[in-house]
């Protein structure tokens, strides 16, 4: 499978959108919070988006925004069929690479408790931070000095 990103587009808005509503909406629920499409929309001019793709096809969006001397993924999304088949961990790649490429050190994320995701980014080397009181997990991971 060949993997690669490319910057989103007004016209990914929609399946962008989609995707993050889709994966996270069982988070949201069991928090009592309503998914608020006109938020996800009202960032998309305030980070870095891209879709991930597979063999040209869009299977993933990955959101980043550089803030206080780290990258921070804020949103890493993928299609059912193409999770747990090392997507995910390609795209957190492509995520130090790009810090690497700025000269940043660190990127930070966060990701409920209950996120299966959580194991891949502890196996990856983030550390937990901080858990906050509603259950997100602050995790980062610093860059190897040699990456810089």
């Amino acid at each position: 499978m060949g993997l690669s990103l490319r910057p989103a587009l007004e016209a990914d808005v929609a399946f962008c959108e989609s995707l993050s509503r889709s994966n996270m909406s069982s988070y949201h629920s069991a928090r009592g919070v309503a998914w608020d499409p006109h938020r996800f929309v009202s960032s998309w001019e305030q980070f870095e988006n891209f879709v991930i793709l597979a063999d040209g096809r869009a299977v993933g969006l990955l959101r980043v925004l550089a803030v206080d001397g780290a990258l921070e993924i804020r949103d890493l999304q993928l299609l059912p069929a193409h999770q747990r088949h090392g997507v995910g961990s390609w795209a957190v790649a492509q995520a130090v690479s790009e810090a690497s490429r700025r000269g940043i050190g660190a990127l930070r994320l966060r990701v409920f408790e209950e996120n299966p995701a959580m194991r891949l980014y502890a196996r990856l080397g983030f550390r937990i931070d901080a858990i906050d009181g509603d259950g997100k997990v602050h995790m980062s991971y610093a860059l190897p000095t040699g990456a810089m």
